[in-house]
């Protein structure tokens, strides 16, 4: 699979898949396997020392042009409401194509990509989901899995080990392999000292 020809060639990709499946890991394997021209930037990582530039609003993103943005966990930047899909997701979405950037975020909470997003989301790739009913009927990311037949996809779930990503774009299918990044669970907050009392 060529990283550069799948991050230059599209506008928006979701990573989808169950908590603890790796999509973190997969997000780094991404970036740093990029070999194109374009500018590598992550939104409001928790992390500083992860050696890409970061940008921490929505307006410093609405100013990224010809770039490629990665979001870590989608929902804790973007707020979803009941289940329909967000007014102000569909606008980043459409943000990204209209800047010439391409936007790569993980999300497990699969119920917010509908029928909505199709038209603004080109490759969907998918780390394990254990429950296909969770995926919205009638959304592109479930249409996908139905229509193409890989060995790994049954009428309940993506079957994917650790390490495993299946990717559904226009320009490739299939299962493939991505090494440990060695990231951590950047997102959960560090112990801190006990304060002792006085």
């Amino acid at each position: 699979m060529d990283v550069t020809k799948l991050l230059d060639n599209n506008c928006n990709i979701a990573i989808l898949g169950d908590r603890h499946t790796c999509k973190t890991n997969l997000l780094f394997w991404l970036a740093k396997e990029y070999r194109g021209d374009r500018d590598i930037i992550f939104y409001a990582y928790p992390r500083q020392d992860i050696g890409f530039k970061q940008i921490y609003s929505l307006e410093e993103l609405s100013l990224i042009t010809n770039s490629i943005v990665f979001m870590d966990e989608l929902q804790r930047h973007i707020k979803f409401y009941s289940k329909r899909t967000s007014d102000t997701f569909l606008e980043l979405l459409s943000t990204m194509i209209h800047n010439n950037n391409t936007l790569v975020f993980t999300t497990p909470l699969t119920q917010f990509i509908t029928k909505a997003t199709d038209g603004f989301l080109d490759t969907y790739i998918y780390t394990r989901i254990s429950d296909l009913g969770a995926l919205k009927n009638g959304s592109k990311a479930k249409r996908l899995l139905q229509r193409h037949s890989f060995i790994q996809v049954t009428q309940w779930s993506v079957n994917l080990s650790q390490g495993e990503f299946m990717l559904i774009s226009d320009d490739d299918k299939g299962v493939y392999k991505f090494p440990d990044m060695k990231i951590g669970k950047d997102w959960i907050p560090k112990k801190t000292k006990k304060l002792q009392k006085s």
